[in-house]
C-alpha cells in the first residue's frame, strides 16, 4: 500500500500527539528548563570545522557571538525572522565604512567576555577571521561571498578596534559578517590546543566551548544531546534569538 507524503506527515503528527504532555515533568526536568527535541543532533560546536552538520549551526549560534547580527522582521505568517538588510551591533558596538567602501573598521564592546572570563579583543577577532578564510571548505567559500579571502585583509588597529580591507566595495561584506560562519573564538584558549598538524585547533574546538555567547556548554554528546547553561555575564541587550 502506498502512503502519500501528506499521510506520512499526518501519521507523524498523530504519533507526536500520542506522547503524554506530562512526560517531561515526570522525568524530573525543572520548570525553568527548555527541552528541544529534534530528529538529528549537532555533531560539533565549530561552525568552521570540517564535516560540521546542519544541526550544529544552532549549537554554534548559541555558544558563539559575531561582530554583527541582523534585525528582526515579521513573516506574513506572524513568525519572527532575521532581516539581513538590517545590520545590528553584537560584539562590535559600532563600525565605520570608508567613503570608497574599501575598509570597514569595527569598534568592539569593552564589556564582552568569553566564558572563561577573559576579554574579547581585536586579537581574537583577527585570529577567528584568519581561521575562517584559511580552513577551506564551506567557511572559506562563505567568507569569499563578501570579498574576504585572505588573512592579509584583517588588521588589529588596537585592542578594541578591528579593520577589514576589501579588494573592492562589496555590499555583501557586512551581511556576510553577520552569518553563522565568522564566529569569534577565544584565540588564547584555542591556541593552547593547536598542534603543528592542526594549527587551527579543529579537533579540540569540535567538542569544546571557546565562545562568548549567551550559553555555555554544560555537557555534550555529539549527535545525541547538548545541555547548555546560561552565561550570566552575557549582555542581554544584544539582540539574539534562535529558530
Amino acid at each position: 500500500m502506498k502512503i502519500t507524503f501528506l499521510a506520512k506527515i499526518l501519521l507523524l503528527a498523530l504519533c507526536a500527539a500520542a506522547v503524554p504532555a506530562t512526560s517531561a515533568t515526570a522525568a524530573g526536568i525543572p520548570k525553568d528548563t527548555l527541552v528541544f527535541i529534534r530528529e538529528s543532533g549537532g555533531n560539533s560546536f565549530d561552525i568552521q570545522g570540517i564535516g560540521t552538520n546542519r544541526s550544529a549551526y544552532g549549537l554554534s549560534w548559541n555558544v558563539y557571538d559575531r561582530l554583527v547580527t541582523y534585525g528582526v522582521k515579521t513573516h506574513p505568517t506572524g513568525a519572527k525572522m532575521y532581516d539581513y538588510t538590517q545590520i545590528k551591533p553584537a560584539l562590535a558596538e559600532s563600525w565605520d565604512v570608508s567613503p570608497d567602501g574599501l575598509t570597514i573598521t569595527f569598534h568592539l564592546r569593552r564589556d564582552a567576555v568569553f566564558h572563561d572570563g577573559s576579554p574579547v579583543t581585536a586579537e581574537d577577532v583577527k585570529w577567528s577571521f584568519d581561521r575562517s578564510v584559511s580552513v577551506g571548505g564551506f567557511p572559506t567559500f562563505q567568507m569569499s561571498a563578501g570579498s574576504m579571502t585572505s588573512p592579509d585583509q584583517f588588521t588589529v588597529v588596537d585592542p578594541y578596534t578591528f579593520r577589514v580591507t576589501l579588494p573592492k566595495a562589496d555590499k555583501l561584506a557586512l551581511p556576510d559578517i553577520g552569518t553563522p560562519v565568522p564566529a569569534i573564538y577565544n584565540s588564547k584558549l584555542a591556541k593552547k590546543h593547536a598542534t603543528a598538524s592542526d594549527p587551527w585547533a579543529l579537533e579540540w574546538l569540535k567538542l569544546n566551548d571557546a565562545g562568548s555567547g549567551a550559553y555555555m556548554v554544560k555537557s555534550f554528546k555529539p549527535g545525541v544531546q547538548t545541555v547548555y547553561q546560561r552565561f550570566e555575564d552575557w549582555n542581554l541587550n544584544r539582540l539574539k534569538f534562535t529558530c
